[in-house]
């Protein structure tokens, strides 16, 4: 399978965005036979049906929304290295999908994104947060933020930041049920459990801060458990139990007091964060930006406040 030109992609986004033939051969300065024609040509090169038509209007299939995606950035890569060739502006354009857990969205993200679109307004963001490891190619996603440690694959990966799970509880939640001196002693206590890519997280593995004595695992439960790991940290923050996860992912509230951790001479498993592309091939200055701010901000966090907040 081949192109002969990029025409014929600009047409298939364009009938995309406009809903019909007709109007995107108006956008595209093209008779109505003509799109049809170019679209004829990708399904025949393809060997799929990209749309369904009717009289009014056209919808895509779901394999045409994939190649609509996969198009799309096709093209705006095209127009960034047209833009470096003809040293134009260094300005960064174009879509960018991120995506990446619902903790993560939530605690780590939520907040910076906005910032990064302010300092690069030619951007639209598009964050897309689900539990699921998604397929990166299939679903044209530019970059994956994720905890690891990251099973074997063909994706390339960068270290953001490296991290343990830690144990914290709300200081109402202490109060009532007392501080655990020893990881054992979880066992006798309310634990939030989620699971994390598809399995309970209910063994605790902790490990000597100092790296004297052996590393222990403690079987926990509860009376809450959930599929989603900013549900339990809400839970832990009402008071309701012990959370285990990430101190990057705590650290907020570790901070301004709403959490306080226990066991502080332990460590939990660890949970390195990454920045996972589909490719290491032909990536885009906007991809290429995203990740090395990414980098910054918790490298920044790593060596400074968010460390001393989280050994505190």
């Amino acid at each position: 399978m081949k192109f002969d030109n990029l025409a014929d992609l600009k047409v298939l986004v364009a009938a995309a965005e406009t809903g019909g033939f007709t109007p995107a051969g108006r956008r595209c300065g093209l008779s109505t036979a003509a799109v049809s024609a170019a679209i004829k040509r990708l399904e025949t090169s393809l060997g799929v049906r990209l749309f369904e038509r009717s009289t009014r209007s056209v919808q895509a299939t779901q394999e045409g929304r994939v190649m609509i995606d996969h198009a799309r950035r096709a093209l705006e890569l095209v127009a960034e290295g047209q833009a470096l060739v003809r040293g134009g502006s260094a300005a960064l354009t174009g879509s960018l999908r991120l995506t990446t857990s619902s903790a993560l969205a939530r605690g780590l993200l939520l907040d910076w994104l906005p910032g990064f679109a302010a300092q690069h307004p030619g951007l639209e963001i598009d964050l897309r947060v689900t539990d699921t490891h998604v397929d990166l190619v299939r679903e044209a996603i530019d970059v994956a933020v994720r905890y690891g440690p990251l099973p074997d694959s063909g994706l390339a990966a960068r270290l953001l930041a490296p991290s343990h799970r830690i144990a914290c509880a709300s200081p109402a939640y202490l109060r009532r049920r007392g501080w655990p001196q020893q990881p054992q002693e979880l066992a006798q206590h309310e634990c939030l459990t989620y699971e994390v890519r598809g399995r309970l997280l209910c063994d605790w593995a902790f490990s000597p801060v100092d790296g004297a004595g052996p590393a222990v695992t403690v079987p926990v439960r509860g009376a809450l458990r959930c599929n989603d790991a900013s549900v339990a940290l809400d839970w832990a923050l009402q008071g309701q139990g012990v959370v285990y996860q990430s101190a990057l992912q705590l650290a907020g509230a570790l901070a301004d007091g709403r959490l306080q951790r226990v066991l502080p001479h332990w460590l939990g498993a660890p949970a390195p964060l990454y920045a996972v592309l589909p490719s290491n091939r032909f990536v885009p200055p906007r991809v290429t930006a995203l990740v090395e701010a990414l980098a910054e901000l918790f490298a920044r966090s790593a060596a400074g406040e968010l460390g001393e907040r989280v050994a505190g």
